[in-house]
């Protein structure tokens, strides 16, 4: 005879898969979530990627407008992604600031995934991933557009898929900053 559950092995099973998704929830709620447009976007200060020691900030780039892309050396879509971004940079290098963050990664690797695929900003290293945090990543590769006073334009959550949509973003920044 098959014996039927009873309340009390059923709340067992259940309490702690409601109490995981309501700390899930908690969690996510406090973190903010992504940034969208409007939203000022969080300073931060990392080691570059490549040997010239020091930091580089967003705040020393205030005055002009960022490109800001995290990347992996083992993420697929951030390899389909680098030959648009390297064009973007040379149409726009001048005018707008590409920076590269490199998101839970060894150094050796990302340096190799940026002789690779020629990349020609500079990256840096988020090792502690506070900035994937502090700009409420989910994933990679993520690229956020911000305005030369700091406020995030556009947000492109995944890879950048069509080079002509995405140039004119990038045109557009240019134009709000010009």
């Amino acid at each position: 005879m098959k014996r039927q559950p009873t309340w009390g092995r059923a709340a067992l099973i259940l309490l702690p898969a409601v109490g995981l998704v309501g700390m899930l929830g908690w969690a996510t709620f406090q973190k903010g979530g992504t940034l969208q447009a409007g939203d000022e976007a969080p300073a931060f200060a990392a080691e570059p990627l490549g040997d010239e020691g020091g930091l580089l900030s967003l705040a020393e780039l205030k005055g002009k407008p960022v490109v800001l892309n995290f990347w992996a050396s083992w993420c697929v879509p951030c390899e389909s992604e680098a030959p648009i971004l390297n064009e973007a940079h040379r149409l726009y290098g001048n005018e707008v600031a590409f920076v590269g963050v490199n998101i839970k990664d060894s150094r050796s690797d990302a340096l190799e995934f940026e002789r690779n695929f020629d990349v020609p900003y500079e990256s840096v290293r988020d090792e502690q991933g506070q900035i994937y945090s502090d700009y409420g990543l989910t994933g990679q590769p993520e690229t956020y557009l911000i305005d030369a006073d700091g406020v995030v334009v556009e947000h492109i959550p995944g890879a950048i898929g069509d080079e002509a949509a995405f140039l004119q973003m990038v045109d557009g920044l240019v134009e709000r900053n010009g």
